[in-house]
């Protein structure tokens, strides 16, 4: 790589990598300031935001591509690694080190065989992983071969062309990581009421945290595509205001008007409807019978073109959790649920005590490649 040092511009080395159906910049959290204030600036300068084409910096203008991973090694003595996940805003200028990104913390493993983090060893090297946004650990396995991460096998996640290796992960102990409890308000539904109108929601934390509405309540099959929820006037708006007031009930702001600011990612927001026959975006059918429970998630304010991991590990164990939306509305009590999304399915395998109502595990299989690995520019901001 070349020396940072050696340009006008400030450089970073790091890996640009896919994990799941989102990419983002991979690097060494020492190579960012200390400064909560001066690191967000050289993020948004990184990432070319805010701009919607971010088309100046290394963001590709969706929630999903416009990612950091800061991953070190970790100073647990039950974690190999820590990562620190953040959503970098496109339109705004934001950076949200709340939230989590399962999609890519499948590839947190990837990275620390690549930087020589782990011991690697073949055919599968396993990292045990701190998400410090969230407090949880990960187990997870990279496939191996010579030393490197193996971008190769017959394992296919919708959203992603092709087939890769699979790179299976485990969240253990995964509720109230970020709220302290799976229900972090204490009950399984709470009233919102927003612009004079009550909504019922159930308000989940496992892996991350997301506000569930019956999708029948807003008028919506559920089987809505991206481009469909963007089109439907005043909908993105509407469910911007009633996660903004769950906000507030969270006590996580006081005025819902900031919650694209302050809170731009988490919770996210969901809509949920029993199985259902649809046709995916990228041309395929899906039944209801290969499917427990039909879902589309918002984040930052866009609908996702597929479903968020850890917004698909708080829906599985939502179905989980008694008197909750997806508890009422998903089919099944087996060892996995699978999720109808605008793509296709994602498989989400869950192991609960049913009898206490609490959550063991939740695990997913994702795909990870390396894509690039180099040195990122930014600008000096006071020459800029």
């Amino acid at each position: 790589m070349s020396d940072p040092e050696s340009t006008l511009q400030r450089g970073i080395d790091g890996h640009l990598i896919r994990g799941g159906t989102s990419k983002g910049f991979f690097a060494d959290p020492a190579a960012f300031p200390a400064d909560p204030a001066e690191r967000n600036e050289l993020v948004l300068e990184l990432f070319g935001s805010p701009d919607p084409l971010q088309v100046d910096g290394l963001g590709g203008s969706h929630t999903h591509t416009s990612k950091l991973m800061l991953v070190g090694e970790s100073d647990r003595e039950d974690a190999d690694l820590a990562y620190r996940y953040a959503q970098v805003g496109i339109d705004e200028a934001t950076v949200d080190w709340d939230g989590n990104c399962g999609n890519l913390a499948s590839a947190v493993g990837v990275y620390g065989v690549l930087e020589g983090l782990v011991a690697s060893s073949e055919p599968t090297t396993t990292v045990q992983i701190h998400s410090e946004n969230t407090d949880s650990l990960l187990e997870q396995k990279v496939p191996v071969t010579n030393g490197k991460p193996d971008p190769y096998g017959d394992a296919r996640i919708d959203g992603v062309p092709g087939s890769g290796a699979r790179v299976p992960t485990r969240y253990l102990d995964p509720c109230g990581g970020m709220l302290g409890a799976a229900l972090p308000t204490g009950n399984a539904t709470d009233e919102l009421v927003v612009d004079g109108e009550s909504h019922t929601v159930s308000i989940v934390d496992a892996t991350n945290v997301t506000v569930f509405l019956r999708a029948g309540a807003l008028g919506l099959e559920g089987t809505e595509s991206p481009s469909e929820i963007e089109e439907d006037d005043g909908l993105l708006e509407r469910l911007e205001r009633i996660r903004a007031a769950a906000c507030v009930e969270l006590g996580l702001i006081d005025d819902p008007d900031r919650a694209p600011i302050e809170r731009p990612t988490m919770p996210f927001v969901a809509v949920v409807a029993p199985p259902r026959d649809y046709a995916t975006t990228v041309g395929c059918d899906v039944a209801a019978d290969n499917v427990d429970v039909t879902a589309r998630m918002v984040s930052t304010g866009r609908p996702h073109h597929a479903y968020a991991t850890t917004g698909a590990m708080c829906l599985a164990a939502a179905t989980r959790l008694p008197g909750t939306i997806p508890n009422e509305v998903a089919r099944g009590v087996g060892e996995a649920v699978r999720i109808g999304h605008p793509k296709g399915v994602i498989r989400i395998g869950v192991d609960a005590d049913a009898a206490a109502g609490s959550i063991r595990s939740v695990s997913i299989d994702r795909t990870a490649r390396l894509l690039m690995s180099g040195t990122a520019f930014a600008r000096d901001l006071d020459r800029a």
